[in-house]
C-alpha cells in the first residue's frame, strides 16, 4: 500500500489579529471529517529526524508536510490529536519506528 488516508478528527484552523482593530477571528482552514492523503515516506522525508536531531515534534511536522497534501501552516495548526496520528501513521514507516505518542 503506497498511501494511507487520515480523516481529520479536528478542524484546522488559525487565528487571525486585525492589527487596526485587534479584533480576533478564527479562520478555517479545513473542517473536521477531511480526508488526508499521507504517502509512505521516502529515505529523503526521513532525514528530517538528522536535520532536526532531538527535536522530534519538529522532524516529524516537517515528514507531514513533505508526505502530504498540507500546507506547512496547515500542518501547524493541526490539533494535537490529529498530528499524533498522522505522526504514527509517517514515523511508524521509517527505520527508526518512532512514536509521537497517545492521545490525549
Amino acid at each position: 500500500m503506497s498511501a494511507m488516508i487520515h480523516t481529520l478528527l479536528h478542524p484546522i484552523e488559525v487565528t487571525k489579529k486585525n492589527p487596526q482593530t485587534g479584533e480576533t477571528s478564527v479562520e478555517e482552514l479545513r473542517p473536521a471529517g477531511a480526508t488526508i492523503t499521507l504517502r509512505r515516506p521516502k529515505a529523503k522525508d526521513i532525514r528530517a529526524f538528522d536535520r532536526h536531531g532531538s527535536a522530534e515534534i519538529a522532524a516529524i511536522l516537517e515528514l507531514i508536510v513533505s508526505c502530504s497534501d498540507l500546507t506547512t501552516i496547515e500542518a501547524e495548526n493541526l490539533d494535537a490529536d490529529d498530528f499524533g496520528e498522522m505522526g504514527n501513521l509517517l514515523a511508524a514507516k521509517s527505520p527508526a519506528g518512532r512514536q509521537t505518542g497517545s492521545s490525549a
